[in-house]
This record gives structure tokens, sequence and C-alpha cells, in this order.
């Protein structure tokens, strides 16, 4: 199976590591990825790789922006969306995704702190859910992909652009 044919992952921030690193698993602990941050540029800028090494994506923060805004691209360098976070909400958090015509095609909604949130489609049907792993001594987490037309890679790109979010000091 290829990283992106599972219903369930689990992210794990990488201890004692230079760069900022989280490896992609399944539910069994297989290492399927992994998504590193560069060490040096103008803004959060991350790489994703599969199992072999093979980038797969890239994620770009913008430097210069109101709100936290990322771009999610493919290996080329193409934008497949832009995710943004609302400035102020009543309950909890939230971000939406919109594609590269400004339409959105998935919002998350929850409590990005404690790692709990959904990530639904435009219309509000859930795709994704995304829970903290209890007992762990590094910040991982577990994603479930709730439907088989869920983008994975805008799902998973979307858990690191929040967790850069919202937590940016670690």
């Amino acid at each position: 199976m290829g990283l992106w044919d599972y219903q369930q992952y689990v992210i794990d921030q990488k201890l004692l590591s230079i760069r900022q690193t989280y490896l992609i698993k399944d539910p069994a602990g297989t290492e399927l990825g992994k998504i590193e941050k560069k060490l040096i540029s103008l803004g959060p800028k991350y790489s994703i790789t599969d199992a072999t090494g093979a980038e797969v994506g890239k994620i770009e923060g913008k430097i210069i922006a109101v709100r936290p805004t990322y771009n999610i691209l493919d290996p080329a360098g193409t934008t497949l969306a832009t995710i943004k976070k609302k400035l102020f909400a009543l309950f909890g958090g939230e971000y939406w995704f919109e594609n590269p015509q400004g339409q959105e095609i998935m919002r998350a909604k929850g409590n990005f702190l404690a790692y709990e949130y959904k990530i639904n489609d435009a219309s509000g049907q859930p795709l994704a859910e995304v829970s903290k792993k209890i007992l762990s001594i590094r910040d991982s987490y577990s994603i479930n992909i709730l439907r088989p037309d869920a983008n994975r890679y805008l799902v998973m790109s979307a858990v690191i652009c929040i967790d850069a979010c919202e937590h940016p000091n670690r």
C-alpha cells in the first residue's frame, strides 16, 4: 500500500531532532513517510516524503499575512490548496481551506490546543477526525479518515499546518 492508501495514520513528532520532524506511521507503527521542516528558509517550509525518500509534497507558510496562512503544494511546486486560520471564533478555533480559485473546499473546527478536531468538506460533512494519542511522551496524534473520497494529502498537510500555528514554539 502507498502512503495515501490508509484509513488511519499516527503522526509522531521526532524527539532530539535538529529540525522539526514528524514521522507518519500506520496504526501498527510502520513508518510510511516523514515531514521535515527546512532549517533555513524565509517563512516555514516543510518537505513531505514517502518511505522511499521520494518527495510527495511541500508546505510553505507565508511570511507576511494578517492571519496564519500556508500553501499546500505538489512536488512540482503547484499550489493545491491554501489553509487560513479564522481570527475570531466564538467556540474553539477554526481553519478553512481554499482551492487555487479561492473556493472553500474544507474546514477544520474543534479544540486545536488539545488536538481534538474534525476536518469537514465544504458542505460540512466530516472527512477526518484528529485526536491526541493518550500516554505519549512526545506530541503524537491519530488521524482517522472517515470517507474514501477524502484527500489524505490535504488532510495530513492540514494537520501539520494547524500544529505549526497552534504550537509555534516547539
